[in-house]
């Protein structure tokens, strides 16, 4: 009890002397709209480190914690008990600057200087990444969880999203630096996913692990709804304000209003999906670890191209993409002779249905192949040729993109989307099992197969009836049309 007496004191006494430097400087009062500030970018570290109250602390820290601060540069994971000096003096800036209260004695240090002790007490301690996606709602608008990951349904309001990830991450502030990223591209939701990390020196390896996780959630989303979901940003930090680890943001490259993308497909979720995307993720990860001193695999290359192609950019580079999936998923090695007609034709043979004519698949494949060709090899086309081009596709809508040339390519991209969708999820089921209709490797004469009727049927049912198993049936067919960005989706299906 002494010793955490004279901890607190410490700590009581480095706030009030740091408060006064930094009140000489201009730093405090902090406003109430900028409370977050970082060493080395508002203040200047050094300016305290020589205060007499700074070296008793550090001092006293080293001596009780001697197993996280003793000979820190002989460990893997090195800790410094200046990175949790600074940290608790920022959070009871931030605490004092929302009270407006900035007395070493305030109710915003005291309960600085517990988390500070609570912090170094614990053997372990939580991290938290929280993404901001578009096109993703709940049905009823009411937050959900599903596999561990939590999804908060957001308006459109520009501090509607600070509030849930500050609800979250209380110092996430601190890695936007006062300009939240922006985006409007609705409907929108956070995806919220946590993990208590006990090795104090993996918090950033933590962090990169549950980014991971939402990535992989994300994955299969797409892959089973053909939903235009896309990142905006991603904020990954600890649950507490003091921490040895920083809050860092990440920027998906749709943080402005030229961001929107030009088409959509929603997602909305109940959450009955649990057990199909844990169904289909487990198939993928399967379909990843089948492999003996292997670097890369074309379904490999498939799947991070079809999740590149989710990233906002360029719609010709996602096109480009999109082409290299579809390859990859359909077309194996040394397989370079005739290669848009064989992938017109596995296309066509796999994947047609009902609603999406075997003709309609292979004329589809074909345009957009020649497109991506021309574009990868240096041909030249015109706007009006793509025009032309475009009205070829069946899915492209036959009214309202006349002279809208972006919306039309989008609808492209879109179309191209949905086959590469398809293509893995044929893949993923034809590769599965003891005796494979079509493994990821080995010598299947793909085409001599694909050639006769009855194997073409038998090929389509087996993997649609797989996808029925697993409760997914649905993920087979074509996807509904696309919505264009200024149409409400509800409005779209009336027309």
């Amino acid at each position: 009890m002494n010793e955490q007496y004279e901890l607190r004191g410490a700590c009581l006494d480095f706030a009030r002397a740091a408060f006064g430097i930094l009140a000489e400087d201009h730093v405090l009062p902090t406003p109430k709209y900028h409370r977050h500030l970082a060493v080395g970018r508002d203040y200047f570290g050094p300016d305290l480190m020589g205060l007499a109250e700074y070296k008793t602390l550090e001092a006293q820290l080293n001596d009780k914690y001697p197993n996280r601060f003793q000979d820190p540069l002989t460990r893997k994971h090195a800790q410094f008990a200046s990175t949790f000096i600074f940290s608790f003096l920022e959070a009871a800036i931030a605490r004092c600057a929302f009270s407006e209260d900035f007395e070493a004695g305030s109710s915003g240090v005291i309960e600085s200087i517990t988390e500070l002790i609570n912090v170094l007490d614990a053997s372990s301690q939580e991290i938290i990444c929280v993404r901001s996606v578009t096109h993703l709602t709940t049905v009823d608008g009411n937050e959900l969880e599903i596999g561990g990951i939590k999804i908060i349904p957001e308006s459109a309001r520009y501090d509607d999203s600070a509030e849930h990830v500050c609800g979250e991450i209380p110092g996430a502030p601190s890695a936007w630096n006062r300009e939240l990223p922006w985006r409007f591209d609705p409907p929108h939701a956070l995806l919220v996913t946590r993990e208590s990390v006990e090795d104090p020196g993996d918090f950033y390896g933590a962090g990169r692990l549950l980014s991971a996780r939402l990535e992989r959630f994300l994955r299969t989303i797409r892959i089973l709804t053909s939903g235009t979901v896309q990142t905006a940003f991603e904020i990954t930090g600890p649950s507490t304000l003091t921490s040895p680890m920083s809050p860092h943001l990440h920027e998906f490259g749709k943080t402005t209003l030229m961001g929107r993308a030009l088409v959509r497909r929603e997602v909305k979720l109940t959450g009955n999906e649990a057990q199909a995307i844990e169904a289909i993720g487990k198939i993928i990860d399967s379909a990843e670890v089948k492999r003996d001193r292997i670097v890369a695999t074309s379904f490999d290359v498939a799947m991070k191209k079809f999740n590149a192609a989710h990233v906002q950019g360029s719609l010709f580079d996602q096109l480009v993409d999109l082409a290299t999936a579809l390859e990859a998923a359909l077309i194996g090695e040394n397989e370079g002779e005739g290669l848009t007609l064989r992938l017109c034709s596995r296309a066509a043979a796999l994947l047609s249905q009902t609603d999406d004519s075997s003709t309609a698949i292979f004329n589809d494949v074909k345009q957009l192949y020649l497109i991506r060709s021309k574009l990868v090899h240096g041909g030249q086309i015109s706007e009006k040729d793509l025009g032309n081009l475009f009205k070829k596709l069946s899915t492209m809508p036959q009214h309202g993109i006349e002279g809208h040339f972006g919306i039309a390519l989008a609808h492209a991209v879109d179309r191209m989307s949905d086959l590469v969708r398809r293509a893995i999820l044929a893949r993923l089921c034809l590769a599965e099992g003891p005796q494979p209709k079509w493994p990821f490797a080995g010598g299947v004469a793909v085409d001599a197969q694909l050639s006769d009727d009855d194997q073409r049927r038998t090929w389509r049912k087996l993997w649609h009836d797989r996808l029925i198993a697993l409760g997914v049936g649905e993920s087979a067919k074509r996807a509904r049309a696309a919505v264009d960005m200024l149409i409400p989706e509800e409005e779209s299906q009336t027309r």
